[in-house]
């Protein structure tokens, strides 16, 4: 299934495990996990980590790390899927002194969703509000100095943070600096309608359609998502694999209709001048590969000024791990494979040099 088509997926809670590492900073030593929940406005209650400085007479920077697409918690993993690649950036940032929030999204983890909410009515931008009440949360925390915060999204917590680091939510703290791993890269359905037409020519060999289906479905293809995109309803001709297989369904329009009303090209292009941004593709990325996300990269390129720091992490996986010369296809997302050596020496000299010497 196409990543991004998940998004809304509401699974049953499952409990977000994390190691209790400890590392020293530049403020000392980073402590252990904590358990907070944050009240964010909508009555939601955010179940996450928090890592603080031991010594909070000494405030130092801190980032929010936001969760990407589907029932995603705050270590990256989904039910049956651990691949901890949240959990692998708060590690990394401990060791560079940096305080971290990660919680579990909405839907996801011990927030949960509410068994009463009918999915239907569900919109991208309450995963905005969450956020940015996430971020609020950890700017007022002892040992946080809210004039070094950073946002670091993965997939899509790539537009999350996008949103967030242009100011759209204005309740929200202003962001220093923004890290983008694997982001969204075009808009929400754009990105589905290209997953797709690579998929659809591989459901005959996985059973899901008889051969002669995937010539009609690729010709009907691009007359849906536009309207789609047009009049926020699916078409009564669509065809019926589209919604037996969960990729256009009326349970997760509203999302995608409001998700993809969000360009994170046009976004990265508004990025104010004085946020430095990480940008980060991992050259092995069946999901977003490269070719995305360097749409986002020249839109931050054309800015009149501002810092980019573009990394390209070869043989790296969606979820950043190291797959080496075998590639990926997914099936190895939760294998114990290797954090990306390269993003946490990327990881670790941006923080250095824009939330500590900046």
């Amino acid at each position: 299934m196409p990543l991004l088509a998940t998004a809304i997926g509401l699974a049953p809670a499952v409990t977000a495990h994390a190691t209790e590492s400890t590392a020293i900073g530049r403020t000392g030593t980073i402590g252990p996990d904590q358990s907070v929940t944050v009240d964010a406005r909508d009555g939601t209650t955010l179940h996450g980590s928090l890592r603080l400085p031991e010594n909070p007479d000494r405030p130092g920077p801190a980032a929010l790390l936001i969760p990407g697409s589907g029932p995603t918690d705050r270590d990256g993993n989904q039910p049956g899927l651990e691949a901890n690649t949240l959990l692998s950036v708060a590690d990394t940032l401990s060791g560079s002194g940096v305080a971290t929030l990660r919680y579990d999204k909405f839907g996801s983890g011990e927030t949960g969703a509410d068994p009463d909410l009918d999915p239907a009515s569900l919109e991208f931008d309450l995963f905005v509000e969450h956020a940015a009440d996430a971020l609020g949360f950890l700017a007022d925390q002892p040992g946080v100095d809210p004039d070094r915060l950073m946002v670091v999204g993965h997939s899509e917590g790539g537009l999350i943070a996008l949103v967030l680091a242009n100011g759209q939510e204005e309740t929200a703290p202003s962001v220093s600096s923004l890290a983008l791993l694997a982001p969204a890269s075009l808009p929400y359905l754009t990105t589905i309608q290209l997953q797709l037409r690579e998929q659809i020519p591989e459901w005959p060999g996985r059973g899901l359609i008889p051969e002669s289906r995937v010539e009609p479905l690729l010709d009907a293809l691009d007359d849906t998502v536009e309207a789609i995109r047009e009049t926020g309803e699916i078409p009564p001709w669509m065809p019926a694999e589209f919604y037996y297989l969960g990729i256009f369904h009326p349970s997760s329009l509203r999302f995608l209709v409001t998700a993809d009303h969000h360009d994170p090209r046009e976004l990265a292009g508004e990025v104010p001048a004085e946020v430095p941004v990480l940008l980060a593709c991992a050259g092995s990325d069946i999901q977003v590969p490269c070719s995305m996300v360097d749409e986002v990269r020249s839109a931050l390129d054309d800015r009149p000024a501002g810092t980019l720091r573009y990394t390209r992490l070869p043989q790296v996986n969606h979820v950043l791990k190291e797959v080496g010369s075998n590639g990926s296809d997914g099936s190895e997302y939760g294998d114990p494979l290797p954090f990306s050596r390269r993003l946490r020496a990327e990881l670790s000299v941006f923080s250095l040099r824009h939330l500590w010497l900046g």
